[in-house]
């Protein structure tokens, strides 16, 4: 029998905090990961309320410091870092991303070990650094260095939402029982806990406002310069697009970035302008094109060219048995833009659940605007 989605008589808060302690009682140690944004922020803060019941002093958080982070983002993480109950430990660490510039995903290493380019500032006298070490980690073999400091089972617990994207509300709908619980890829030891995955945005403001928590000012910048409310690098697939906007929330940051990254002001300027029709009607006619410009765009030397490969032979299956939504008319034309985007981090969408995904958005901003 297919499962329905269907409303029970409570609200989000309420089942949050039941999460969380669930998340205890299954565990032998629970951490909470912050970004500075805003679901991170009411996660830590559901996380000490729980905490309080069960008689606890103090909660541990961690942060993981990506260099390219706006001033406002980090002055809220040092005033929680700050508070007596908050065990928070900011890691600054080589840590590996992408960079989307002029229709090119290349790779880049937050905190560089390799004095390829200057850092966008110093490291924090109080980040842990682990020794200055020189190995590049990814999100994911993160999560091995913070289980390291624990012993038995670790929650990791993060606030990623469902309604932010099609992947990551697939991510709490798949499992009929602690949905919002589910393996770490790379340690057997920890778990990816998402306590707050059924919360709107509106939800989130309205616990700010009903609590008067803090969080960061950065959203401030951002509706003043008619952005949408996240925090996240400037460089990827969709903050590059948008790099005015940043000139607009944080001139000094962004002037600081432009001194490092000094393809970003061609980015800004030629963006609306640019077009890669070439690239897609050379390499998008089909699956083994999609391939050729993997090879020859991707450096084979970087985590993301394996992963590139994986994603794409994952595709190869469903398209033998669905073509009609991998290969819209008759070629990969879709498939090879979702690569040349940087999306083949996470499990690409079909296009027809990626068109109705982004058509929902439309109706729902109609509907706010009304």
């Amino acid at each position: 029998m297919a499962r329905q989605r269907n409303f029970i008589d409570t609200d989000v808060l309420t089942e949050s905090k039941k999460r969380i302690h669930h998340i205890y009682d299954l565990h032998d140690n629970v951490v909470s990961s912050f970004s500075g944004g805003k679901d991170s922020a009411v996660l830590i803060n559901l996380h000490w309320e729980v905490a309080q019941e069960r008689g606890y002093h103090s909660i541990d958080v961690i942060f993981r410091d990506e260099e390219l982070v706006p001033t406002a983002v980090l002055d809220t993480v040092q005033w929680y870092s700050e508070q007596p109950w908050c065990n928070l430990t900011w890691y600054a660490i080589p840590l590996r991303s992408t960079k989307y510039i002029l229709g090119e995903s290349t790779s880049i290493v937050f905190w560089t070990p390799f004095k390829d380019r200057n850092w966008m500032r110093p490291k924090p006298s109080w980040a842990e650094t682990l020794n200055d070490t020189k190995t590049v980690n990814t999100q994911y073999t993160v999560d091995n260095i913070i289980a390291k400091k624990y012993k038995g089972s670790v929650a990791i617990m993060t606030g990623i939402r469902a309604s932010e994207s099609l992947v990551r509300y697939r991510s709490v709908v798949n499992a009929l029982y602690d949905n919002y619980i589910s393996q770490s890829p790379n340690n057997t030891r920890v778990k990816l806990c998402k306590p707050i995955y059924d919360w709107e945005v509106d939800d989130i403001f309205k616990y700010f406002h009903d609590t008067g928590k803090v969080y960061t000012s950065w959203y401030e910048s951002q509706l003043w310069a008619e952005d949408t409310f996240r925090v996240a690098t400037p460089l990827n697939t969709e903050n590059s697009k948008k790099l005015d906007k940043w000139a607009k929330e944080d001139p000094e940051f962004y002037d600081r970035l432009a001194t490092i990254f000094p393809e970003i002001r061609a980015q800004e300027r030629y963006i609306n302008d640019l077009d890669n029709s070439h690239i897609v009607n050379k390499y998008g006619a089909d699956l083994d094109g999609v391939q050729a410009w993997i090879i020859k765009n991707i450096p084979q030397n970087t985590p993301a060219y394996p992963k590139a490969l994986k994603e794409l032979e994952r595709i190869r299956r469903r398209a033998k048995t669905q073509p009609a939504i991998w290969l819209p008319h008759g070629d990969a034309k879709y498939v090879l833009k979702e690569f040349m985007k940087g999306n083949y981090k996470r499990p690409i969408q079909p296009k027809k659940f990626s068109e109705r995904n982004r058509k929902r958005k439309i109706i729902t901003c109609i509907t706010y605007q009304q």
